[in-house]
């Protein structure tokens, strides 16, 4: 084994250490939204509203703010989406780390495949984080900006790019393996 794909172990490794535990913590913020929108649905008198009135929100001139309970139904069903979509990212990139962690080989077909997977949620999640922020202003502050944030669809797009890449690798170690 060479002196860098040892290193590419190691940090393979530690790498998927912290991912696994981003992931693991993103998964917690979708069993807390899922919660949430339990216990909107499903909940009935003092716990409902103890619940609801926990989003009140009280104004500098003590106007008090309430967020109608569908309207904080549909911000925890967003809150859920987003999460569950950021822990996908997460794990997929940490199968990635603990692939290359477990043979040394980025270049593989699996890690192509779990890079695309990436791409995909990390596309969607630009899609979705946009919706989720508008609607956050809509509810808080009254107003629907619609301001777009391209930081989902370039890093999509940078993984996928990657991921034709790791194609490209494993097929070209594959014609260096049949020459051999």
């Amino acid at each position: 084994m060479t002196g860098t794909q040892l290193k590419i172990k190691t940090t393979g490794k530690r790498a998927a250490a912290v991912l696994k535990a981003g992931s693991f913590l993103a998964g917690l913020a979708a069993a807390l939204a899922l919660t949430a929108i339990c216990i909107i649905l499903f909940s009935g008198g003092r716990t409902r509203s103890s619940f609801l009135s926990a989003f009140d929100v009280t104004a500098n001139n003590g106007t008090v703010i309430s967020i109608a309970p569908q309207s904080l139904l549909l911000l925890f069903v967003f809150m859920l989406a987003d999460s569950v979509l950021i822990t996908m990212i997460l794990f997929f990139a940490y199968s990635v780390f603990r692939n290359i962690a477990a043979d040394g080989l980025p270049f593989t077909k699996p890690n192509a495949v779990l890079l695309k997977k990436t791409a995909v949620a990390s596309l969607l999640l630009g899609v979705l984080g946009t919706c989720s922020d508008s609607l956050v202003d809509y509810y808080t502050i009254g107003a629907m900006p619609w301001n777009i944030n391209p930081t989902g669809f370039i890093t999509g797009m940078v993984l996928y790019c990657l991921a034709l890449i790791f194609e490209y690798g494993f097929d070209l170690q594959q014609q260096s393996d049949e020459t051999l």
